[in-house]
């Protein structure tokens, strides 16, 4: 009884480390019950989160952060000896020894749904054979005859990363799973994914069988693209009847319903490989993809991801750089000698942008001339830059009408312009900008 008891506070209290602090679910307890059931043997200590580090070699931006970081004081802490964070639209934000030829475990898996959606229809029949239903490791418990279509094969590969269901796949799309992964190595070349090959379509043997962070982050980016993958990646849960019996499958994503936006997309572990995870989450218009490669537990690779995860959606934001309301520059009009008129943004301007490329340079160019100047008129622009491309550039027009001199207002100026020329008076106003040279970028630290 006592031993019950403690069982179940160390399975409460698991659920809550992994889900830091949230409410707790289904999925997280589900974790909890498999690492409480591995401290009997192992000990609490394995299964507690590590606190991560930062590394010199750590990079920000293209940037080794170097000693004591003072650039990105709140640079990730994390374990994973391997991994990158990249935006939706392949931005790289951070890396560490993402070049490093390392296996994936069963995040090749993200390979073998790729290439068979585009070698098969999901409605596609396919028997599962002896070889499959009798693949180590991860199962889907599928039986020798069993048939499923392609679509319930990746549920089950997917979902609880059944090693059968590679199998399964690999065999029914090339026959064998050796020549089903020349069809993943062709795609990987095509990608340019140049430092990963594939041996297997489960990821169960790590021989021949490795990739790097950064190709990661090309395979996930793909692959998320397609509309049914996006579907199945994001299921915590899918009941499917196969040959007669319904079955039950659990994500082994237990980012699903613990982490706000999380959307995907696979975990992973051999003894090489160590414990890994591809893992993605959306926030409003954002979504990041985070690689994580030999991390030290569990439960510790999705607390590596989730701080890449936080750590992007902090540093890569939206950022409003001018609104169409306020005066951003007084625009001389050289036919007067004293006048200028009120210049304002033709519209507001909002960009997405890394925060730590750099600072943000914002060159105002104005147009002057003779003549009327009429309100709404276009007297010049604004080009904000950032790290050598620009970000954004909007007109910038009149915000008032002042009208050309008349007959008369022309003798009077040229007048004071003949007599002013002798005592060095300027002939008209001198324009003016109310933009500094660098947009007021103000970063946000938040603790990792």
């Amino acid at each position: 009884m006592r031993k019950s008891f403690q069982t179940y506070l160390l399975r409460v209290f698991l659920a809550f480390v992994i889900t830091w602090g949230g409410a707790l679910s289904l999925p997280a307890l589900a974790l909890a019950d498999t690492l409480a059931s591995e401290i009997g043997a192992t000990g609490l200590r394995s299964a507690i989160i590590q606190v991560g580090d930062v590394r010199p070699t750590d990079i920000v931006a293209d940037e080794p952060l170097g000693e004591g970081h003072p650039k990105v004081p709140d640079a990730p802490n994390i374990v994973a000896d391997y991994a990158a964070l990249c935006t939706k639209d392949g931005l790289v934000l951070w890396e560490r020894n993402s070049r490093a030829q390392v296996p994936m475990a069963s995040a090749t898996k993200i390979m073998t749904a790729l290439v068979a959606l585009e070698h098969r229809s999901l409605d596609s029949t396919m028997i599962v054979t002896y070889g499959a239903a009798y693949t180590d490791g991860s199962s889907a418990n599928l039986r020798v005859g069993d048939t499923l279509t392609l679509r319930q094969l990746i549920y089950c590969m997917m979902v609880p990363s059944g090693n059968d269901a590679s199998v399964a796949i690999a065999e029914n799309v090339s026959g064998t799973e050796y020549n089903f992964t020349k069809l993943m190595n062709e795609k990987a070349a095509q990608l340019g994914m140049v430092d990963t090959h594939f041996s297997n379509a489960s990821g169960l043997i790590d021989d021949g069988n490795y990739t790097t962070a950064r190709d990661y982050l090309i395979l996930v980016r793909v692959a998320m693209a397609n509309d049914f993958f996006r579907e199945t990646v994001a299921m915590q849960y899918v009941e499917l009847e196969v040959s007669g019996r319904k079955i039950s499958y659990y994500s082994t994503n237990y980012l699903l319903g613990n982490f706000y936006g999380a959307n995907g997309v696979k975990t992973g572990f051999t003894d090489a490989a160590g414990y890994c995870l591809v893992a993605s989450a959306k926030r409003n218009n954002f979504e990041f993809y985070a690689v994580v490669f030999h991390s030290s537990s569990e439960s510790q690779r999705f607390s590596d991801a989730r701080v890449l995860l936080e750590w992007g959606f902090a540093h890569y934001r939206t950022v409003d750089l001018i609104n169409a309301a306020i005066p951003v520059a007084e625009l001389a009009c050289l036919s007067w000698i004293d006048k200028t008129v009120s210049v304002v943004a033709e519209s507001p301007v909002s960009v997405e942008l890394f925060d730590y490329n750099g600072p943000v340079t914002q060159d105002v160019t104005l147009v002057e001339r003779e003549g009327t100047i009429r309100k709404g008129e276009v007297v010049g622009y604004v080009i904000w830059m950032q790290n050598g491309e620009v970000l954004a550039k909007v007109d910038l027009v009149a915000a008032e009408t002042v009208y050309e001199p008349g007959f008369w207002e022309r003798i009077g100026i040229w007048w004071d312009r003949f007599w002013g020329s002798f005592s060095g008076k300027p002939k008209h106003a001198t324009s003016t900008t109310n933009l500094p040279k660098y947009f007021d970028l103000k970063i946000v630290h938040v603790n990792s």
